[in-house]
């Protein structure tokens, strides 16, 4: 649950996630350059503090999507084990 002194944080790394350029093998962090342009385009007023919630935010968003990819991965494996004729 986000705080309500920190919804508009919140709704700003949506706006952010929303618009996040693919990365090689996954999801690319948002970097500074894309937040201090979003910042210019929009003529946000953010402050330092804010700029470091945004990036742990979606530090932990990562994290989670990178947990969940590979728990996905182990789940097709063991069911790809499961699905193996015997004997082979």
């Amino acid at each position: 649950m986000v705080p309500p002194c920190g919804e508009h944080v919140w709704k700003w790394w949506w706006e952010l996630n929303s618009r996040r350029p693919p990365g090689f093998e996954s999801l690319a962090p948002l970097s500074f350059t894309e937040i201090r342009s979003w910042v210019e385009l929009f003529g946000k007023l953010v402050t330092p503090e804010e700029i470091g919630w945004l990036v742990q935010m979606d530090n932990a968003w990562l994290r989670a999507i990178s947990e969940e990819r590979k728990a996905k991965r182990e789940r097709d494996k063991e069911e790809a084990e499961r699905n193996k004729p015997n004997g082979r």
